[in-house]
């Protein structure tokens, strides 16, 4: 007992010398830095480890929410996790004078409707008008389990593409280029655009179903193919992606720059291939996905393909840009 109360005013005292000695001298600052920084590190790392999306706006300024946001979308999309959706798509004018579109139907004369998943019908079998409706909020068709793209580049990138072109069997195809027997004529699967080698038809297996020029009392900037259950489309030519995205008129979107002021667009896409993202550089006959009717409305499966010319460094980006037929151009040697 008289042990035990020795011990404890020992303590007592040693407790009480060091309270008075801390406060005379107190520890050197490289000390309680130290502790300090240790403390302040694991009080950090146990509460970052229990925040959430929302505790992290409660605890940052609204810019710097903002912002961190932001570079956690830009990761997404650049890892393919993500599509990037671009509502800035103007007027409704504005989405049918891209795509040539008669405000009374969204599709295009001797096209029909074709689900991406469904059993497709004839190709020729009518189906009559649909109302354009964009704003109304479409989900994109899922994307197929599968995806069919050459397993390798030959040294010819010509090889990758269809060395004739088809029209569209029962349809009417307005800018039809000459053709005979349903063939195009003089059709060239490479041609020389400035210094670019471009594909005039990078979709193999589809046919073409509407051409280059005025349609519905606007400039239709593209060629039109069509395949009844969809099929590969694959880069034009070398390039870098410089748009992926999702857009109410034009879908799932790519645009390619191949350098010297030349690019592609491919619209409509079902889905994406596998790695692709802004920035990606792409060879001639690479699989970009597979052709859709991804819009905001509804639309026939086709790919919509432009070729455009100029400085994409404009007030209207790829919008500024000069569409072009590609099937006008050269062969490429």
């Amino acid at each position: 007992m008289i042990k035990t109360v020795l011990m404890t005013a020992a303590l007592t005292g040693a407790g009480l010398v060091g309270w008075v000695g801390g406060s005379i001298w107190p520890a050197p600052p490289e000390w309680t830095d130290a502790v300090n920084r240790t403390a302040n590190d694991l009080r950090a790392k146990v509460r970052l480890a229990n925040i959430n999306f929302d505790s992290l706006q409660e605890l940052l300024p609204a810019d710097r929410f903002a912002e961190i946001r932001g570079q956690i979308e830009q990761l997404a999309v650049a890892t393919g996790d993500m599509i990037q959706v671009d509502h800035d798509v103007g007027t409704l004018e504005d989405q049918l004078d891209n795509l040539a579109l008669d405000a009374d139907s969204a599709i295009p004369e001797g096209m029909e409707v074709v689900s991406v998943l469904a059993t497709p019908a004839p190709a020729s079998a009518p189906t009559g008008e649909t109302p354009v409706t964009p704003e109304a909020s479409v989900t994109p068709p899922a994307a197929p389990t599968q995806m069919i793209v050459p397993k390798a580049l030959p040294a010819d990138p010509a090889s990758n593409f269809a060395t004739s072109l088809a029209l569209c069997p029962g349809m009417t195809i307005t800018n039809q280029p000459t053709a005979a027997a349903g063939v195009v004529k003089d059709f060239n699967p490479i041609v020389l655009i400035r210094d670019a080698r471009i594909a005039p038809f990078p979709t193999p297996g589809a046919c073409l179903s509407s051409g280059f020029g005025p349609r519905n009392d606007r400039l239709h900037k593209g060629l039109d193919y069509h395949a009844d259950t969809g099929v590969p489309v694959l880069a034009a030519g070398d390039g870098q992606i410089v748009e992926i995205k999702y857009r109410e008129d034009y879908g799932n979107m790519i645009l390619i720059d191949h350098g010297g002021g030349v690019f592609t667009r491919y619209a409509h896409l079902a889905s994406f291939g596998r790695g692709l993202s802004q920035g990606v550089t792409v060879r001639a006959g690479d699989g970009l996905g597979l052709m859709g009717n991804s819009a905001s409305y509804q639309i026939p499966i086709h790919l919509h393909y432009e070729v455009l010319v100029g400085d994409y460094a404009n007030p209207k980006g790829s919008f500024g840009l000069e569409p072009i037929n590609p099937l006008t151009f050269p062969a490429a040697n």
